[in-house]
């Protein structure tokens, strides 16, 4: 059980990492590019391709921060889990539910700007979403920073 929680930690640290640079990229990449990601059709660009990925990153990482966080609960000794947990639990649980949100602002920004109309409520409830998944992951992010020093620190409690 201890190389399965080692694992799950490790993913979900590399994931957390690649995940947050992504979802920072893909925030600055759409508004900038956002003719060539919304407006050309032909073919798939590089920074297309990109934000694609790291949409899929986001995704992975979403879920394999959902099971370290039930890892967490289920492991945890005490009677009534920490109220912490539990929010990261439900914000996590929100944020894979956003990502629906979030493609569906994406295929409305693009649908909108071929027809020419006004698509700044949509920018607006993409960029929300795309704040809360953000803060999410700095949430686990510090989580993830906190759970390895109290590892060490408890390691070098046992060698003195």
């Amino acid at each position: 059980m201890k190389k399965y929680n080692k694992l799950l930690y490790n993913s979900t640290f590399v994931m957390a990492i690649f995940s947050t640079g992504f979802l920072v990229y893909n925030m600055l990449a759409t508004l900038i590019y956002k003719e060539q990601v919304f407006l050309e059709r032909d073919i798939f660009s590089g920074v297309e391709i990109v934000i694609l990925t790291g949409f899929g990153f986001i995704i992975l990482f979403d879920i394999v921060s959902f099971l370290w966080v039930i890892s967490r609960l289920r492991r945890s000794e005490k009677v009534i889990p920490d109220s912490r947990d539990k929010a990261t639990l439900a914000l996590g649980a929100l944020c894979l539910f956003l990502l629906i949100g979030e493609k569906a602002m994406i295929d409305e920004i693009g649908r909108e700007y071929l027809l020419g109309w006004e698509v700044l409520g949509e920018w607006i409830i993409l960029y929300v979403f795309l704040t809360i998944q953000l803060i999410y992951n700095l949430v686990i992010l510090l989580q993830l920073f906190r759970n390895y020093y109290a590892r060490l620190n408890e390691g070098k409690a046992r060698l003195h």
